[in-house]
């Protein structure tokens, strides 16, 4: 009986031991969410309090400026044009005239070889010396010529020599025709074989001018 009482005893004690071990979990269990509800309820109001707050405003917010600002570059187009004078004209390449020469006698004299333009009437001249068989112009102006030989030292308004159309025919009695053929000198260029070699027509039937180069009584 003794026994009985002592074991109802502890089992007593020992379920009161459990229920205050439950009792205090429980109370710290809701000691903490008291905490936490505390917070959270904290939080709720800094919330509020940030939502009811206004906002920064400005009346013209201005965008921030640099102390030096790059610009962008820009490659030059073109330069300036070269002005060209309106009078400016191309320049142009004279030209060259050359030939052989003859005479009837065989011995050729000094002579004086003559381009003349027909249009204009100038002319160009120059001398040779006796024995000499060959002319040669080399700055003609570009043109066209008839060119004629004269006699230096015996100067004749009946008897000199021409680069008529009777020398390519050959000079031969069946070339009759006799009047002066005007060659071409293209700039840059040299007009070869025209041969003043003629001697064997009338100048003033055919119309050959004298030699400019005298001044005749």
């Amino acid at each position: 009986m003794k026994k009985v009482i002592l074991f109802s005893l502890f089992l007593i004690l020992l379920i009161s031991a459990g229920c205050t071990a439950q009792t205090d979990e429980a109370l710290a269990t809701q000691q903490a969410m008291s905490v936490k509800l505390t917070v959270q309820g904290s939080d709720i109001e800094a919330l509020k309090t940030q939502v009811s707050r206004p906002t920064a405003t400005c009346a013209v917010c201005e965008i921030p400026t640099c102390a030096v600002c790059p610009t962008a570059t820009v490659a030059p187009t073109s330069t300036t044009p070269t002005a060209i004078p309106a009078t400016a004209t191309p320049q142009v390449r004279n030209g060259a005239l050359s030939g052989s020469l003859s005479y009837p006698s065989g011995n050729i004299p000094a002579l004086r070889i003559v381009a003349m333009n027909p249009l204009t009437g100038v002319y160009y001249w120059q001398n040779t010396v006796a024995g000499q068989s060959f002319y040669r112009f080399t700055d003609l102006e570009p043109a066209s010529y008839y060119v004629l030989a004269y006699d230096i030292a015996n100067p004749s308004k009946t008897f000199f020599g021409a680069y008529s159309k009777a020398v390519p025919c050959g000079l031969t009695a069946a070339c009759t025709d006799h009047g002066l053929i005007a060659v071409e000198v293209k700039p840059g260029e040299e007009t070869k074989d025209i041969n003043p070699s003629d001697w064997y027509a009338d100048p003033a039937e055919w119309n050959w001018p004298i030699d400019p180069t005298i001044k005749w009584d």
